[in-house]
Parts: C-alpha cells; sequence; structure tokens
C-alpha cells in the first residue's frame, strides 16, 4: 500500500495561511511565534511547493506536533486546518474569545 498524502498536507498549509492572515500575521510573525525560520513557515505554506516534491520533503516538513503548535500560536483549534476555509469557521474555532 502506498501512501501519499501530499495533497492533504498543502490543504492543510493553506488552511494554515488562511487563519494566519485572518490574524493578520506575517509569515515571518508567526515563525517567531513557533520559534521557526519564515522558510520553514513558507515550505508549510505551500509558497515553496511549485511542483510536486519527494513525499519525504513534505513529510519532514509538515509533523503534527508543529501543527499544533501553529494552532496554538495562532490562537486556533487545530481542528479549524481540516474545516473549509471560511470567516464561519474561523469564527468557530477560534480560541481567543
Amino acid at each position: 500500500m502506498e501512501f501519499d498524502f501530499e495533497e492533504k498536507y498543502l490543504d492543510i498549509g493553506k488552511r494554515i495561511a488562511f487563519y494566519r492572515k485572518k490574524r493578520e500575521m506575517t509569515q515571518a510573525e508567526l515563525a517567531k511565534r513557533v520559534q521557526c525560520s519564515p522558510i520553514y513557515i513558507r515550505k508549510i505554506e505551500g509558497d515553496l511547493v511549485a511542483t510536486r516534491t519527494p513525499m519525504s520533503i513534505v513529510w519532514s516538513v509538515k509533523k503534527l506536533d508543529f501543527l499544533f503548535a501553529i494552532a496554538k500560536a495562532l490562537q486556533m483549534d487545530v481542528a479549524a486546518f481540516f474545516k473549509p476555509m471560511t470567516e464561519e469557521n474561523f469564527q468557530k474555532w477560534r480560541r481567543d474569545h
């Protein structure tokens, strides 16, 4: 059985970018909050994935513990990254009110 979760990771990356922008936060600001480089955030959000990359590269960048750290920094429930990118979901899954 072959696992190919690259598209799912890219979808989650798009959602991270969506919620980061809702928070009016730059990639550099998010990187500082989760203690990583802005390049790492660009990779996660898919900005540096212009073509299909080997699964090992995508897999090494997008680890589950890091996803929880990003959710905390954005004050979002991690479930938001698996839901459609809407204002309604932003309001529903935010953790700052």
